[in-house]
């Protein structure tokens, strides 16, 4: 009972000590609105409500582990604008094994929930007691095959109707999903429609007017008939890709209509569209695009015609004719099966496109770009997008991009283009296009074979912030192409271009600073993954503007031994900003320190600096010295296994951030940040350090944010961050910490610290703990996901947070501690007393008294006996008590000269009186105390009774008073009888079996009665105890 209390106690504390820190959810506040997001947070059921005062939240729960939403569920959510559960059937073994109960009055009181999704939940129908304030509901990715006309009655106000992928290929649907005629029409708010994936042959009938938004991708509908759309004057986006799909080299499972047929639309099926913007008729095997059905589309934006096939109607161009408004075209992949055209054939009519923006055509196939090729494009004055890609173009003529004077980016990657002219192969007229031709056969040479595969799995490393190239103006893509060189003359009257992007062209070539000539103008510059050399000093010299400079993945230069190696082109380069030389296995340069830059920026990652910096080799540790306005350095993935003192101290003094994440080192000398004065973001993690020193801002003032995260630190020294005003940020997760000292981060006025994240750390959840807990509670310190990701690690809470220790249960260890000593102490004396009383009672108990007696004062008590003797017998035994009657009282009371007075119960006791009460009293008013013993008499508590106040008067008055009369044979093993025989043998009588001596019997009785004991004592015994 006391654990269950204790239990409850400590529950209960844990509850009501939950604030925004130990929640589970990350919690975000707005002005008017509070978020509360516990995506992928492990939960089993609703997290706990904390109190908010706004006037709307979003619950945000996708991705856990609830199965079951009660009735009572979100009682203490008050507010709730927003409700997501999606991805929260969990799979063991099989997809979304388990359904999402919802109980049918969970939302009852929700009055303002506006957005509910349940996507991903396995549901087969649409769940009832859905609130009437819903706007946006969104069932994705279920089993839900039927909607009729009450499916959505008691939510009439909804606006925004997601019921994708209920039905299709990937949920092994053989059927599709039943849509009553007229289940939307009473829907007057609705907007949204989207029932994508979903096996329909038609268009849903009885559409609301209303809508604005329509999505039937991916369905088996093979037609489009007049009247579908009749009603949707308000419509603006209508999708319709995926039905009827081109099949042939399809990424995904496909079933084409039957013949292989096109969607058939109704040439007046759009009619009625006036207010369409977005049209999306990709994918439906289009041949032809009739102009009627843009008669009426005055509005139309945006049109995509993808994956179709559609290049003899991008020859003939009658339906642009209606598309004066269009801004965004796309008609991508409507290539021939196995045909390589010469040039891209557009029809003139594209000159109608006055509104023009962006223009796709990707996977066409074709050879070359010649000034024919954009003649139609031309009157475009507004066209700012042009996209070529995948076209295994072979030649460029990039002149023909000089006339567009309002691009801003031109993408011509993933295609073949060479830096020559090629005359073509009359047998090479059809390429066989499929996926592996395309992707593979364009990125060929892309890697030269001395880069090893662990370098192309940790490109991602490169996570400094990459500017994007377009947003720095007029941009050109040529990646993945087969420009082995670069011609200087291929840029001819492209000076207006900022951005180049050549990566993956496997360029080898010793750069000799004439390559960019007429590009006198470029900011951002990528030539990552090629095979460049940068020998000479001339290198990028005609760039006086760069900025940007991205050489990443040119390894092969460093790579050849016995050559020089240079950097000396960032002489060149007086407004480069930003270097990316990451991943080129620089181990030696011929130069021991770079040239001054006012770089702000460099990427170093994935060289070899521990070869560089070794102790052998200490020349090299100038090399970044020079760079006086470097801001940013990442020097990550160099195997670096320590760093010298000396090569810290050479690092530029400007630094504001240093990465040094994903090497070996096991140190890291914190005094070496004092020569770091502006560094304010210190990037440790992923290596091998296993401590910090302590007080470690005694060398900085500037750093704000430390990451020391997937490290082996197993302890943290106190007062670690002591006086540590300027970091705010600090990150220890995934190292070996199990326990933290609440000295360690300090408290109140001395602890700066913002964030601490602690995640994947096996913390022991034992009392030692508590300090921790206990600065957790008395600091605002932010600690993400402390509640779900900072777990025990102890066998008996493993995987259970923190916070959720019982730190009451410590707080009784001193109280346990002290109770257990005291049991086991009481159950070791109980049995120890125990067997003591069985083995030596009655030697105790006589050594006890004797004792008492001794240690009293010997004094004569003066008392006069009524009786000369009191007769202690089995008043119960009939024949014991006419023994006493008839013969004891007659022969001592009667018989002979001297007549005794005895003291008898049923004649001279006080009626009444208590039974031991009178006992002592005939005791004490008796000369002597006689017991007549038999077996059952001596089993009795009446004879112990007398037997033990006997005794007394004999410790109290050093009078012996016992008489011992034996009528049957008792006790023949006590040792107190044994004792009594060898010190006063007389006070002992046995009743004789012969008859003839009875009467000498009688004549001892009457001698001892009328005797002290003390007198007929053996001298032999007694001489050590008189007194």
């Amino acid at each position: 009972l006391l654990s269950v209390l204790i239990f409850c106690y400590s529950s209960g504390a844990k509850i009501a000590s939950l604030d925004r820190r130990t929640h589970p959810c990350t919690i975000k506040e707005h002005k008017i609105s509070v978020v509360f997001n516990c995506q992928a947070r492990h939960l089993k059921s609703l997290p706990p409500s904390i109190n908010y005062s706004t006037d709307s939240a979003e619950l945000l729960l996708s991705n856990n582990h609830i199965q079951t939403v009660k009735k009572t569920a979100f009682q203490k959510w008050p507010n709730l604008t927003k409700v997501d559960l999606s991805f929260n059937s969990p799979s063991n073994g099989n997809i979304y094994a388990t359904v999402l109960i919802i109980d049918e009055e969970a939302f009852i009181n929700q009055t303002k929930l506006q957005h509910l999704h349940f996507d991903s939940s396995n549901l087969d129908t649409i769940p009832p007691g859905l609130p009437l304030s819903l706007s946006t509901l969104s069932l994705q990715n279920n089993h839900i095959l039927s909607v009729n006309i009450d499916s959505f009655s008691h939510i009439k106000h909804l606006k925004k109707l997601y019921l994708d992928h209920n039905c299709y290929y990937g949920s092994n649907c053989s059927t599709k999903l039943d849509i009553q005629e007229g289940v939307f029409l009473k829907m007057e708010n609705l907007t949204t429609l989207s029932l994508s994936c979903n096996n329909l042959n038609k268009v849903p009938p009885g559409l609301p007017s209303s809508l604005k938004a329509l999505y039937l991708k991916n369905n088996r509908i093979s037609s489009i008939e007049k009247e579908d759309f009749m009603n949707l004057t308000h419509l603006k986006t209508l999708h319709l890709s995926g039905n009827c799909p081109r099949c042939f080299n399809a990424p995904f499972a496909c079933k084409p209509c039957l013949n292989q047929s096109q969607l058939m639309i109704h040439s007046d099926a759009f009619q009625y569209l006036t207010s369409l913007v977005e049209l999306n008729l990709g994918n439906t095997s289009l041949k032809s695009v009739p102009r009627t059905w843009f008669k009426n589309l005055k509005q139309l934006k945006v049109l995509n015609l993808e994956k179709n096939y559609l290049v003899n109607e991008m020859a003939s161009g009658d339906f642009l004719l209606s598309l004066s408004s269009l801004q965004i075209l796309d008609l991508s992949f409507n290539y021939e099966i196995r045909t390589y055209f010469q040039n891209l054939n557009l029809s003139e009519k594209f000159s109608n496109l006055i509104s023009l923006q962006e223009l796709y055509v990707q996977g066409y196939v074709f050879q070359q770009i010649t000034n024919i090729t954009f003649a139609p494009l031309l009157k475009v004055k507004t066209l700012n997008v042009v996209s070529f890609a995948t076209n295994f173009i072979k030649q460029v003529n990039l002149k023909v991009f000089h006339y567009f004077r309002n691009l801003t980016m031109i993408n011509l990657s993933k295609n073949r283009i060479t830096p020559f002219n090629v005359t073509t192969n009359t047998d090479d007229h059809f390429l066989k296009l499929t996926r592996r031709s395309i992707h593979d056969d364009a990125t060929n040479n892309t890697f030269d074979n001395s880069v090893e595969y662990l370098e192309q799995k940790n490109r991602w490393s490169n996570h400094i912030f990459r500017p994007r190239c377009i947003s720095y103006g007029k941009t050109l893509d040529l990646s993945y192409n087969c420009m082995f060189y670069i011609d200087k003359d291929a840029f001819n009257f492209l000076s207006d271009i900022l951005c180049l992007n050549l990566s993956h062209n496997s360029i080898d070539q010793n750069l000799s600073g004439e390559e960019f000539v007429e590009l006198p103008n470029l900011v951002y510059l990528d030539l990552s993954y090629n095979k460049l050399d940068f020998d000479s000093s001339d290198a990028f010299k005609e760039l006086p503007r760069l900025q940007v400079l991205d050489l990443s993945y040119n390894a092969k230069y460093f790579t050849v031994e016995d050559v020089t190696h240079n950097l000396n082109f960032i002489n060149n380069l007086p407004s480069l900003k930003v270097l990316n030389i990451s991943w080129n296995k620089i181990s030696t340069l011929t130069d021991y320190h770079l040239n001054k830059s006012r770089i702000e920026e460099l990427r170093f990652s994935g060289n070899n600096l521990n070869i560089m910096w070794g102790r052998w080799n200490q020349p090299y540790k100038d090399i970044f010295l020079n760079f006086s306005s470097l801001k940013t350095l990442d020097i990550s993935f160099n195997g670096l296994k320590q760093l010298p003192d000396i090569i810290v101290e050479h690092l530029p003094q400007s630094l504001t951030h240093l990465y040094l994440h994903h090497n070996n080192l096991k140190l890291w000398k914190w005094q070496t940040l004092s020569h770091l004065k502006n560094l304010n973001f210190l990037d440790l993690s992923h290596n091998r350090l296993i401590s910090i020193e302590a007080n470690l801002f005694r060398y900085t003032s500037s750093l704000q944010k430390l990451l020391l995260h997937h490290n082996f630190i197993s302890q943290l020294s106190d007062s670690l961050l002591y006086k540590a005003k300027s970091l705010t940020v600090v990150d220890l997760s995934n190292n070996h910490i199990q326990t933290i000292n609440k000295s360690v981060f300090l408290s109140g006025n001395d602890n700066f610290l913002k964030v601490l994240s602690l995640k994947g750390n096996p913390f022991d959840c034992t009392c030692k703990i508590i300090d921790f807990l206990q600065w957790i509670t008395d600091n605002n310190v932010t600690i993400p996901l402390l509640a779900t990701d900072v777990t025990c690690a102890s066998d008996f809470i493993r995987r259970q947070s923190i916070i959720y220790f019982n730190t009451h249960a410590c707080s009784l260890d001193g109280i346990s501690m002290m109770l257990c000593f005291l049991s086991c102490f009481l159950v070791v004396l109980i049995m120890a007393l125990s067997v003591f009383k069985h083995l030596y009672y009655w030697d105790l108990w006589y050594i006890y008294h004797w004792c008492v007696a001794q240690l009293k004062p010997s004094k004569m008590i003066q008392s006069v006996s009524l009786y000369d003797a009191f007769i202690s017998y089995d008043d119960k035994d009939p024949d014991v008590s006419d023994w006493v009657y008839n013969e004891l009282c007659h022969q001592l009371e009667k018989n002979g000269d001297r007549h005794l007075l005895l003291c008898l119960e049923e004649r001279d006791w006080e009626p009444g009186k208590a039974v031991i009460d009178n006992i002592a009293h005939s005791i004490n008013q008796s000369k002597k105390s006689v017991f007549v013993l038999t077996e059952k008499y001596v089993k009795s508590g009446k004879f112990r009774t007398a037997f033990y106040l006997a005794m007394q008067k004999l410790m109290d008055e050093n009078m012996d008073v016992i008489v011992i009369v034996l009528l049957q044979p008792v006790l023949q093993n006590s040792q107190y009888l044994r004792l009594r025989n060898k010190i006063c043998a007389s006070s002992i009588l046995k009743w004789p079996k012969n008859p003839q001596a009875e009467h000498l019997f009688w004549r001892k009785m009457k001698n001892v009665l009328l005797t002290e004991n003390n007198s007929r004592y053996n001298n032999l015994y007694t001489n050590p105890v008189t007194t």
